[in-house]
Protein backbone atom coordinates (compact mmCIF):
# COMPACT_ATOMS: atom_id res chain seq x y z
CA UNK A 1 0.00 0.00 0.00
CA UNK A 2 0.91 3.82 -0.44
CA UNK A 3 3.36 5.10 1.76
CA UNK A 4 2.24 8.45 3.36
CA UNK A 5 2.90 11.59 0.81
CA UNK A 6 2.88 14.70 2.47
CA UNK A 7 1.80 17.77 -0.11
CA UNK A 8 4.92 19.76 -0.45
CA UNK A 9 3.93 22.79 -2.71
CA UNK A 10 7.46 24.10 -3.07
CA UNK A 11 8.34 20.76 -4.60
CA UNK A 12 5.66 20.28 -6.97
CA UNK A 13 6.27 24.35 -8.81
CA UNK A 14 10.09 23.28 -9.26
CA UNK A 15 8.33 21.05 -12.03
CA UNK A 16 10.02 21.61 -15.60
CA UNK A 17 7.92 22.85 -18.37
CA UNK A 18 8.84 22.46 -22.00
CA UNK A 19 7.10 23.34 -25.38
CA UNK A 20 4.97 21.64 -27.44
CA UNK A 21 7.47 20.95 -29.81
CA UNK A 22 8.44 17.89 -27.74
CA UNK A 23 4.73 15.84 -27.55
CA UNK A 24 4.80 12.60 -29.71
CA UNK A 25 2.89 13.17 -33.06
CA UNK A 26 1.57 9.33 -31.90
CA UNK A 27 -0.88 12.03 -29.51
CA UNK A 28 -2.60 15.95 -29.47
CA UNK A 29 -3.45 17.60 -26.41
CA UNK A 30 -7.56 18.31 -26.35
CA UNK A 31 -6.32 21.08 -24.22
CA UNK A 32 -4.39 24.11 -24.88
CA UNK A 33 -1.02 23.61 -22.87
CA UNK A 34 -0.98 26.92 -22.50
CA UNK A 35 -3.91 26.77 -19.50
CA UNK A 36 -1.48 24.39 -17.54
CA UNK A 37 1.21 25.49 -15.50
CA UNK A 38 3.21 21.87 -15.22
CA UNK A 39 4.62 19.46 -17.62
CA UNK A 40 6.79 16.66 -17.28
CA UNK A 41 7.66 13.29 -19.44
CA UNK A 42 8.87 13.29 -22.78
CA UNK A 43 6.97 11.99 -26.19
CA UNK A 44 4.33 10.01 -25.69
CA UNK A 45 4.72 10.27 -22.20
CA UNK A 46 4.44 14.00 -21.66
CA UNK A 47 1.86 15.79 -19.51
CA UNK A 48 0.49 19.03 -18.77
CA UNK A 49 -1.34 19.86 -15.90
CA UNK A 50 -2.10 22.17 -12.81
CA UNK A 51 -1.84 21.18 -9.35
CA UNK A 52 -1.58 23.41 -6.11
CA UNK A 53 -2.46 20.15 -2.99
CA UNK A 54 -6.14 21.32 -2.63
CA UNK A 55 -8.78 18.75 -4.45
CA UNK A 56 -6.52 16.17 -5.09
CA UNK A 57 -8.99 13.31 -6.21
CA UNK A 58 -9.74 15.98 -9.17
CA UNK A 59 -6.93 15.98 -12.15
CA UNK A 60 -6.53 19.27 -13.56
CA UNK A 61 -5.10 17.83 -16.50
CA UNK A 62 -5.02 18.87 -20.51
CA UNK A 63 -6.38 15.76 -21.99
CA UNK A 64 -4.02 13.18 -24.01
CA UNK A 65 -5.80 11.61 -27.56
CA UNK A 66 -4.23 9.05 -28.34
CA UNK A 67 -4.13 8.80 -32.56
CA UNK A 68 -5.04 4.89 -32.32
CA UNK A 69 -8.11 3.02 -33.29
CA UNK A 70 -6.92 0.40 -31.24
CA UNK A 71 -8.23 -0.13 -27.65
CA UNK A 72 -5.67 1.48 -24.89
CA UNK A 73 -4.21 -0.35 -21.71
CA UNK A 74 -2.71 1.60 -19.64
CA UNK A 75 -0.32 -0.57 -17.81
CA UNK A 76 1.52 1.96 -14.97
CA UNK A 77 4.61 1.03 -12.55
CA UNK A 78 3.94 2.70 -9.27
CA UNK A 79 7.09 1.23 -7.04
CA UNK A 80 10.18 3.24 -6.18
CA UNK A 81 13.78 1.77 -5.43
CA UNK A 82 13.84 0.08 -1.73
CA UNK A 83 15.01 2.85 -1.27
CA UNK A 84 12.69 5.32 -2.21
CA UNK A 85 9.25 6.55 -1.00
CA UNK A 86 7.02 3.93 -1.98
CA UNK A 87 8.78 0.61 -1.85
CA UNK A 88 5.84 -2.22 -1.65
CA UNK A 89 5.55 -5.16 0.37
CA UNK A 90 8.35 -6.89 2.14
CA UNK A 91 9.40 -10.18 2.34
CA UNK A 92 12.29 -11.51 4.24
CA UNK A 93 13.30 -8.13 4.61
CA UNK A 94 13.47 -7.56 0.85
CA UNK A 95 10.96 -4.89 -0.70
CA UNK A 96 9.45 -6.47 -3.59
CA UNK A 97 7.27 -4.16 -5.22
CA UNK A 98 9.17 -2.63 -7.91
CA UNK A 99 10.36 -6.19 -8.87
CA UNK A 100 6.51 -7.52 -8.91
CA UNK A 101 5.65 -4.69 -10.51
CA UNK A 102 7.86 -4.40 -13.28
CA UNK A 103 6.82 -8.27 -13.90
CA UNK A 104 3.73 -8.07 -13.97
CA UNK A 105 3.84 -4.97 -16.36
CA UNK A 106 5.29 -6.59 -19.19
CA UNK A 107 3.42 -9.74 -18.56
CA UNK A 108 0.64 -7.88 -19.46
CA UNK A 109 2.02 -5.67 -21.90
CA UNK A 110 2.94 -8.78 -23.92
CA UNK A 111 -0.59 -10.10 -23.44
CA UNK A 112 -2.36 -7.52 -24.35
CA UNK A 113 -0.32 -6.38 -27.50
CA UNK A 114 -1.04 -9.31 -28.66
CA UNK A 115 -4.88 -9.20 -28.22
CA UNK A 116 -4.58 -5.84 -30.41
CA UNK A 117 -4.40 -3.31 -27.79
CA UNK A 118 -2.57 0.12 -27.87
CA UNK A 119 -0.30 -0.32 -24.70
CA UNK A 120 1.15 2.23 -22.56
CA UNK A 121 3.28 1.53 -19.42
CA UNK A 122 4.20 4.74 -17.54
CA UNK A 123 6.77 4.58 -14.78
CA UNK A 124 7.20 6.84 -11.70
CA UNK A 125 11.10 6.13 -13.07
CA UNK A 126 9.92 7.93 -16.19
CA UNK A 127 8.82 11.02 -13.88
CA UNK A 128 11.10 11.18 -10.46
CA UNK A 129 10.40 8.45 -7.90
CA UNK A 130 9.52 11.54 -5.84
CA UNK A 131 6.20 13.64 -4.48
CA UNK A 132 6.42 15.38 -8.31
CA UNK A 133 7.14 12.22 -10.00
CA UNK A 134 3.96 10.70 -7.99
CA UNK A 135 1.67 13.64 -9.42
CA UNK A 136 2.87 13.43 -12.87
CA UNK A 137 2.59 9.61 -13.36
CA UNK A 138 -0.73 10.08 -11.91
CA UNK A 139 -2.29 12.92 -14.22
CA UNK A 140 -0.58 11.43 -17.18
CA UNK A 141 -3.14 8.53 -16.47
CA UNK A 142 -5.90 10.82 -15.95
CA UNK A 143 -5.17 12.83 -19.30
CA UNK A 144 -5.17 9.32 -21.34
CA UNK A 145 -8.53 8.52 -19.75
CA UNK A 146 -9.67 12.46 -20.56
CA UNK A 147 -8.87 12.41 -24.00
CA UNK A 148 -10.15 8.81 -25.22
CA UNK A 149 -13.21 7.52 -24.85
CA UNK A 150 -12.38 3.69 -24.28
CA UNK A 151 -9.09 3.13 -22.11
CA UNK A 152 -8.95 0.30 -19.06
CA UNK A 153 -6.15 0.94 -16.39
CA UNK A 154 -4.61 -1.79 -15.02
CA UNK A 155 -2.04 -2.08 -11.99
CA UNK A 156 -0.96 -5.73 -11.07
CA UNK A 157 0.40 -5.18 -7.34
CA UNK A 158 1.59 -7.86 -4.17
CA UNK A 159 -0.04 -6.77 -1.01
CA UNK A 160 1.79 -7.19 2.20
CA UNK A 161 0.73 -9.48 5.21
CA UNK A 162 0.06 -6.96 7.90
CA UNK A 163 -3.51 -6.41 8.13
CA UNK A 164 -4.77 -2.87 9.54
CA UNK A 165 -8.04 -0.90 9.45
CA UNK A 166 -7.96 0.08 5.96
CA UNK A 167 -6.96 -3.10 4.38
CA UNK A 168 -7.92 -6.25 7.01
CA UNK A 169 -7.81 -8.82 4.74
CA UNK A 170 -4.30 -8.41 2.92
CA UNK A 171 -4.40 -10.70 -0.11
CA UNK A 172 -6.22 -10.65 -3.83
CA UNK A 173 -8.69 -7.55 -3.91
CA UNK A 174 -9.29 -5.20 -6.67
CA UNK A 175 -9.26 -1.40 -5.31
CA UNK A 176 -11.50 0.88 -7.71
CA UNK A 177 -12.63 4.49 -7.40
CA UNK A 178 -14.72 5.50 -4.49
CA UNK A 179 -14.98 9.17 -5.18
CA UNK A 180 -16.55 8.61 -8.83
CA UNK A 181 -19.33 6.60 -10.37
CA UNK A 182 -18.16 2.70 -10.55
CA UNK A 183 -18.66 0.70 -13.44
CA UNK A 184 -19.98 -2.47 -12.21
CA UNK A 185 -20.42 -4.16 -15.43
CA UNK A 186 -16.51 -3.72 -15.97
CA UNK A 187 -15.59 -4.64 -12.59
CA UNK A 188 -17.44 -8.16 -12.76
CA UNK A 189 -16.22 -8.49 -15.93
CA UNK A 190 -12.82 -8.57 -14.96
CA UNK A 191 -13.42 -10.60 -11.54
CA UNK A 192 -15.37 -13.58 -13.31
CA UNK A 193 -12.76 -14.08 -15.54
CA UNK A 194 -10.08 -14.37 -12.36
CA UNK A 195 -12.35 -17.33 -10.95
CA UNK A 196 -10.94 -19.99 -11.93
CA UNK A 197 -7.25 -19.11 -11.05
CA UNK A 198 -8.33 -18.60 -7.37
CA UNK A 199 -10.16 -21.56 -6.90
CA UNK A 200 -7.27 -23.81 -8.60
CA UNK A 201 -4.73 -21.94 -6.05
CA UNK A 202 -6.51 -22.22 -3.32
CA UNK A 203 -6.75 -18.34 -2.31
CA UNK A 204 -9.67 -16.14 -1.28
CA UNK A 205 -10.35 -13.21 -4.04
CA UNK A 206 -12.07 -10.36 -2.22
CA UNK A 207 -13.35 -9.14 -5.14
CA UNK A 208 -14.02 -5.33 -6.13
CA UNK A 209 -13.66 -2.82 -2.95
CA UNK A 210 -13.17 0.66 -2.25
CA UNK A 211 -9.91 2.12 -0.15
CA UNK A 212 -10.10 4.70 1.52
CA UNK A 213 -12.14 8.15 2.72
CA UNK A 214 -10.48 7.78 6.12
CA UNK A 215 -8.11 10.39 5.70
CA UNK A 216 -7.71 13.65 4.00
CA UNK A 217 -4.12 13.36 3.41
CA UNK A 218 -3.23 12.49 -0.35
CA UNK A 219 -1.13 9.37 -0.14
CA UNK A 220 -1.80 8.17 3.63
CA UNK A 221 -3.18 4.48 3.56
CA UNK A 222 -6.43 5.60 4.79
CA UNK A 223 -7.37 7.94 2.13
CA UNK A 224 -8.69 7.85 -1.48
CA UNK A 225 -6.02 6.16 -3.65
CA UNK A 226 -5.00 9.46 -5.84
CA UNK A 227 -3.87 6.87 -9.06
CA UNK A 228 -7.41 5.68 -9.19
CA UNK A 229 -9.79 8.41 -8.16
CA UNK A 230 -7.31 11.05 -10.27
CA UNK A 231 -8.44 8.86 -13.31
CA UNK A 232 -11.68 7.64 -12.75
CA UNK A 233 -12.86 11.21 -12.77
CA UNK A 234 -12.80 10.73 -16.53
CA UNK A 235 -13.52 7.05 -16.82
CA UNK A 236 -14.04 4.51 -13.98
CA UNK A 237 -12.26 1.60 -15.17
CA UNK A 238 -9.14 1.65 -13.50
CA UNK A 239 -8.30 -0.64 -10.91
CA UNK A 240 -5.62 -1.75 -8.68
CA UNK A 241 -5.16 -5.74 -8.66
CA UNK A 242 -3.79 -7.27 -5.25
CA UNK A 243 -2.80 -10.37 -7.26
CA UNK A 244 -2.26 -11.61 -3.33
CA UNK A 245 0.27 -11.40 -0.63
CA UNK A 246 3.66 -10.78 -1.69
CA UNK A 247 4.65 -13.82 1.28
CA UNK A 248 1.74 -15.96 -0.28
CA UNK A 249 3.51 -15.24 -4.25
CA UNK A 250 7.07 -16.35 -3.37
CA UNK A 251 5.50 -19.65 -0.74
CA UNK A 252 3.71 -20.76 -4.10
CA UNK A 253 6.04 -20.13 -7.07
CA UNK A 254 9.40 -20.08 -4.61
CA UNK A 255 10.12 -16.54 -5.49
CA UNK A 256 9.03 -13.43 -6.77
CA UNK A 257 10.54 -14.23 -9.87
CA UNK A 258 8.98 -17.41 -10.25
CA UNK A 259 5.68 -15.58 -9.63
CA UNK A 260 5.52 -14.96 -13.12
CA UNK A 261 5.08 -18.15 -14.32
CA UNK A 262 2.56 -18.94 -11.48
CA UNK A 263 0.69 -16.44 -12.20
CA UNK A 264 0.59 -16.86 -16.17
CA UNK A 265 -3.24 -17.97 -16.05
CA UNK A 266 -4.16 -14.91 -14.03
CA UNK A 267 -2.44 -12.89 -16.77
CA UNK A 268 -4.19 -14.46 -19.50
CA UNK A 269 -7.22 -14.00 -17.89
CA UNK A 270 -6.88 -10.93 -16.76
CA UNK A 271 -5.92 -9.55 -20.58
CA UNK A 272 -9.01 -12.18 -22.00
CA UNK A 273 -11.51 -10.13 -19.91
CA UNK A 274 -9.99 -6.86 -21.29
CA UNK A 275 -10.78 -7.81 -24.84
CA UNK A 276 -13.60 -8.96 -23.88
CA UNK A 277 -14.70 -5.83 -22.74
CA UNK A 278 -13.95 -4.11 -25.84
CA UNK A 279 -15.94 -6.79 -27.45
CA UNK A 280 -18.74 -5.49 -26.16
CA UNK A 281 -18.57 -1.89 -26.52
CA UNK A 282 -17.74 -3.25 -30.18
CA UNK A 283 -14.24 -1.93 -30.28
CA UNK A 284 -12.55 -5.42 -31.01
CA UNK A 285 -8.85 -4.83 -31.86
CA UNK A 286 -8.02 -4.01 -35.67
CA UNK A 287 -5.55 -5.49 -37.79
CA UNK A 288 -2.19 -3.88 -37.63
CA UNK A 289 -2.56 -3.31 -41.59
CA UNK A 290 -5.39 -0.70 -40.56
CA UNK A 291 -3.59 0.99 -37.56
CA UNK A 292 -1.00 3.37 -37.10
CA UNK A 293 2.28 2.17 -36.19
CA UNK A 294 3.32 0.03 -33.41
CA UNK A 295 5.19 2.03 -30.43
Amino acid sequence: MMLLRLIAIIAILGAATVSGADIDPLISLTDSEEDYNLSAGTGIYRVHYNYTGQDWTHADVAGIKVETKKPIAILPMQYTEPSGMQPGAMVAGRHVGKEWNTITQRAMATRLTARGFFVLTPSITQYGENLQGFQALEHFIAGVHKGNRHVQTILLTADADTPNPQNPLPGPQMLVTGTHQRNIAWENTLQNHMTDFYQSIGLTNRGARVRGGMSDVEGSSAAWHPLIERAAEYGPEVAILEVARAVDIVARAGSIKQGETWAAPLFDAIADAMLAWTRRNELAPRSPNNDLPET
